[in-house]
């Protein structure tokens, strides 16, 4: 039956899978659940968290984790804060996570999931709705600001800023205080001046994070446009058996 339902499938132009198969790789959740587990919620931070869209699948993967989400849109902040309202735990910030604690001009973008402090190339899509000054500090300040220890899960989709998100966790990740880091690789020329994907993953190779695995490939022009990625620190004490 599995085979006949599988090879309908493949002719509508669909692939069937498991939904709690215990293979890595397929779905990017399921896989941190390999890592967080134990009876403590984890602790999340949700960078470039949009209209909250991430917090939803967290909360359906870790009931009761612990979620610092991080808007800097003014627009698209308002509308994070109205998903969340009723959520425990959730905490949102309307501020940008980067390498430096400053203020720096960001572009939001008429597709929300587009806003950057990048400015868009020849691949992207919309158009800048504002430019807008925000403030921006860094994971390092945050967490000792806030009297953090430890980040299970760090999360950054910043439109091409998230090797500037990880520059700013040196410290943390250093002493070995992030457990996984869940991001966007983009390689297609969505935005000027984003920096190669090599230059990402070697960064966070040299702070000892390593490929669990590459998610939801999607193409632009017949060529690689972007996917996501988890990756974990194995020397992180919650994980360690």
């Amino acid at each position: 039956m599995r085979s006949l339902l599988q090879s309908i499938a493949h002719r509508l132009g669909y692939q069937v899978n498991r939904l709690h198969s215990d293979r890595l790789g397929r779905f990017p959740f399921h896989d941190m659940q390999h890592f967080v587990q134990g009876e403590a919620p984890p602790l999340i931070l949700d960078v470039g968290a949009n209209e909250g869209q991430t917090v939803h699948r967290f909360r359906e993967s870790f009931p009761g984790c612990v979620i610092h989400s991080f808007e800097p849109g003014v627009a698209t902040f308002k509308k994070l804060q109205a998903s969340i309202a009723h959520e425990a735990g959730v905490h949102a910030w309307n501020c940008a996570l980067g390498s430096a604690v400053g203020r720096q001009t960001f572009l939001e973008n008429t597709n929300s999931d587009m806003s950057s402090f990048l400015e868009l190339h020849k691949d992207g899509w919309g158009s800048v709705a504002t430019r807008e000054t925000v403030e921006v500090t860094t994971v390092d300040e945050f967490l000792t600001a806030r009297e953090i220890d430890q980040v299970d899960i760090l999360k950054s989709d910043t439109q091409g800023y998230d090797l500037e998100v990880f520059k700013g966790a040196d410290r943390a990740m250093r002493s070995n205080r992030i457990g996984l880091i869940y991001t966007e690789l983009i390689f297609s020329e969505m935005y000027a001046g984003i920096p190669p994907f090599d230059e990402l993953y070697r960064y966070l190779s040299d702070h000892g994070f390593r490929l669990v695995s590459i998610y939801e490939f999607e193409h632009q022009n017949k060529l690689a446009g972007w996917a996501d990625a988890l990756f974990v620190n194995p020397r992180y004490p919650r994980f360690q058996t």
